[in-house]
């Protein structure tokens, strides 16, 4: 393991879904690429506008393609993504996703494992939509790409002596194609109650000795307030 400045290791990654998915993914044994996932979701928590630019946006390194056609993850919690799915929720936005990030569920692998299982791979060093954002396949690129020190920051927002805060702070580590879900070692949900109604789940699939994790602070949990049009 590193110091608290650079990469640790082994270095976690975080793909977060509706629990109403899970039954598909566990079925399937893998979770798919946007492109490739088809009707499996139940509940589609991304964005239309932000499925769109990823569908187009080239992945300039090996094995190339576009980010639609990669698993995403991120290498910390609280994403800004899911910041915008929890505020959302909070002001009851018409057109969005509605429920907010206490259904989400976390499955967290880590990069070794990824490598080690000689899966296809891209690292971004920031929101793979902005045109300035770096990509790398290359495992002894991630210490310098990412902005470890900023992941481990709970406040990330841009401000005037730096500007590109919240862009850095959505780096991703992208699988070509599917991941096969072999390659967990656990899950993470806000609260017991939501801990219970996922081991449910996975009892459902046959999985009985899964590691899962109460982590609060790993999300937002805002609450609903008045409907904005």
């Amino acid at each position: 393991m590193t110091g608290p400045v650079g990469r640790r290791k082994p270095t976690l990654i975080m793909h977060f879904t509706h629990i109403e998915n899970l039954p598909a993914i566990l079925d399937a044994g893998r979770l798919f690429a946007d492109a490739l996932v088809g009707q499996r979701l139940a509940t589609n928590v991304g964005a239309v506008d932000i499925k769109a630019s990823r569908r187009v946006r080239a992945v300039p390194c090996p094995p190339g393609g576009f980010v639609a056609q990669y698993v995403p993850f991120y290498f910390a919690p609280r994403s800004p993504m899911m910041y915008r799915i929890a505020r959302e929720h909070q002001q009851g936005k018409v057109g969005r996703y509605p429920g907010g990030d206490d259904p989400l569920v976390y499955l967290v692998s880590s990069v070794e494992r990824v490598h080690k299982a000689d899966l296809a791979w891209v690292a971004s060093d920031g929101n793979c939509a902005a045109t300035l954002t770096r990509f790398s396949p290359l495992l002894d690129d991630l210490a310098d790409l990412v902005d470890w020190p900023l992941l481990r920051e709970r406040v990330w927002r841009d401000t005037t002596e730096d500007p590109d805060r919240v862009r850095r702070r959505a780096a991703e580590f992208l699988v070509h194609r599917e991941f096969p879900l072999d390659l967990l070692v656990g899950y993470a949900v806000r609260t017991p109650e939501r801990r219970d109604q996922l081991r449910r789940v996975l009892a459902d699939a046959g999985i009985i000795d899964q590691y899962v994790r109460v982590r609060p602070d790993w999300y937002y949990g805002f609450q609903r307030g008045e409907v904005q049009e």
